[in-house]
């Protein structure tokens, strides 16, 4: 008996598609009696794929003309996150995006710190690791940099839609 690697249900014999969660059965993504078999470099794209995509959706819980009335202050809340708390306090859909946005200068703070400590290490060491850094720095604000385009799109596209790693943390309620 096959089960499906995504979400665990059981498979027919002859699946090619997942009833439940509808990812393609292949070689590599049945599961038997619970053990799983060999992952490669592809199912560990496919997790940190669904780890990113898959997050907390609340546009449903949330006021339609309130959404379409403060879109705008939604995406600026990823450059400035105080910003839908000054010119829209009482939007639901504005404090969530202004917590997303604080939530994203966090992680571009993290992101900073953490480039400039390796920068400070590897220069420590020797000035011919600097190109290392260069490469390390790319790795770093590649990440955020797209989690930065997600926040925008959810803002300006009308979505309360939790950023990847750092939204579900809520510090303006």
């Amino acid at each position: 008996m096959a089960f499906c690697n995504n979400c665990g249900v059981e498979l027919g014999d002859s699946a090619k598609f997942c009833a439940a969660c509808g990812k393609a059965v292949g070689v590599n993504s049945s599961r038997s009696n619970g053990g799983t078999t060999s992952s490669s470099g592809q199912d560990a794209f496919e997790s940190i794929r669904n780890m990113a995509t898959n997050t907390a959706d609340e546009t449903d819980g949330m006021d339609a003309a309130d959404i379409e009335k403060n879109k705008v202050m939604g995406g600026l809340a990823y450059f400035l996150f105080f910003l839908p708390l000054i010119a829209c306090p009482d939007s639901k859909y504005g404090r969530f995006h202004a917590n997303q946005g604080l939530m994203f200068l966090f992680l571009c703070l993290a992101g900073s710190i953490t480039a400039r400590i390796i920068t400070g290490i590897f220069l420590a060491i020797t000035w011919r690791l600097l190109w290392l850094t260069s490469i390390i720095s790319l790795i770093i604000w590649l990440p955020i940099l797209a989690i930065g385009v997600i926040g925008l799109i959810n803002g300006f596209s009308g979505k309360a839609k939790e950023l990847p790693f750092i939204g579900q943390f809520r510090i303006i309620k």
